[in-house]
């Protein structure tokens, strides 16, 4: 089992200063947590081992880790949706331009012919593109948010007595 382990002196310091009812993590723990949690391999399990010199609500750290990797799926989930909505509307404009193009090469002028296959070619282009560039890293994310929602244990540890209490 892959650990990461979090070292804080109480729980004020898992959470955004600015946040009055210290609901929201901080980035810093996130990003922390995230690349770490990159570097496991790619079927180990996880383990959050948080470290702390007080006592922390080990309840409500727990409610807020899986709140906020809930919240990330939602974000992932949409931004998946709308890279697709918008792979498919540039693939759907370059086939109404090249097939405008097929249509008027015999009819129209050079100029606007040429348009008409730059237009749908580049709209094809960038819809290719989204797909061999965005799309697999959020499916990735999406991924690697669903295992840390199903198969991710997190550990609490008091530094002062080293008491342990697993998840």
């Amino acid at each position: 089992m892959y650990e990461i382990k979090i070292r804080i002196h109480d729980e004020s310091d898992l959470y955004n200063p600015l946040d009055p009812d210290q609901v929201l993590l901080e980035s810093s723990v996130i990003e922390y947590a995230f690349r770490k949690f990159q570097e496991r391999d790619h079927h180990e399990e996880c383990c959050i081992h948080i470290i702390s010199d007080e006592p922390v609500n080990e309840q409500r750290v727990k409610e807020n880790i899986h709140a906020y990797i809930k919240n990330e799926q939602a974000i992932a989930n949409k931004a998946h949706r709308l890279c697709t909505l918008k792979q498919a509307r540039l693939f759907i404009i370059g086939l109404v331009f090249l097939l405008a193009w097929l249509l008027a090469a015999n009819y129209a002028d050079a100029i606007m012919v040429e348009v008409l296959s730059i237009i749908g070619s580049f709209a094809i282009y960038e819809a290719a593109s989204i797909w061999i560039t965005e799309k697999p890293h959020l499916r990735a994310r999406k991924g690697w948010l669903n295992i840390l929602e199903k198969k991710t244990q997190i550990r609490f540890t008091l530094n002062s007595n080293s008491e342990e209490n697993d998840n």
